[in-house]
């Protein structure tokens, strides 16, 4: 396939690259007199018109605490309509792969450790349940739950991105200690008890850290 547009979002290992047959913004000169070309940079409101947004839903369990394995749900909402599109996961750490609902997809499936979509339609949504292993111990104590790098990607542009992340812990056994990048600038964060919830709107390439002590 002729990719004349790379879009790249990861979350937990997984790559989206798209087919474009032209830049899905309308002022495509005043884009690139401002192009991104990696630097992190948050945004201080929503963009105007709606970018792709990347939900996602983590949830760490006793048993993620033993293997690093946590449950992931994904949700890719406001995909630009493209021809094909495929989904890639990291072959090691990505299992129990399955599609949960489309719109406006015409095909979709599961083909190892990707997930293959072709006639996407404007404002399409795929909806995608797997477990990732993402939860890793560290020397000092304690667990780190990875992520990223979040990026949308045109040539050597980055362009604006949404992205927000619930994770649910248990709360019994694990205290949440801090998250990277520090959220009074990259997003708002909401804490209760057993759930991190993270908002965050920005251009360029996105790691995300959420560090836990076992109580």
């Amino acid at each position: 396939m002729t990719i004349s547009w790379l879009l790249l979002i990861l979350t937990s290992h997984c790559t989206v690259a798209n087919g474009f047959d032209s830049f899905p913004d309308d002022d495509l000169e005043t884009r690139i007199d401002r192009v991104n070309e990696g630097e992190l940079v948050f945004l201080a409101a929503p963009t105007e018109r709606p970018v792709h947004h990347h939900d996602n839903r983590i949830l760490i369990t006793t048993s993620s605490m033993k293997d690093g394995w946590v449950t992931l749900g994904q949700c890719h909402y406001h995909l630009d309509p493209v021809a094909a599109t495929e989904i890639v996961y990291h072959r090691q750490r990505i299992r129990k792969l399955r599609i949960l609902s489309t719109e406006r997809i015409n095909k979709s499936r599961v083909e190892g450790s990707s997930v293959q979509l072709s006639g996407i339609g404007l404002n399409a949504t795929i909806c995608i349940q797997a477990e990732s292993q993402a939860l890793v111990p560290l020397e000092k104590g304690g667990y780190r739950l990875k992520n990223g790098p979040f990026m949308r990607r045109f040539l050597d542009g980055y362009y604006p991105m949404h992205v927000t992340m619930e994770v649910l812990y248990p709360a019994g056994q694990l205290l949440f200690a801090s998250f990277r990048p520090s959220p009074g600038r990259s997003g708002r964060i909401e804490k209760s008890g057993g759930r991190i919830f993270w908002d965050g709107w920005f251009e360029g390439r996105l790691f995300t850290e959420f560090d836990f002590i076992e109580k």
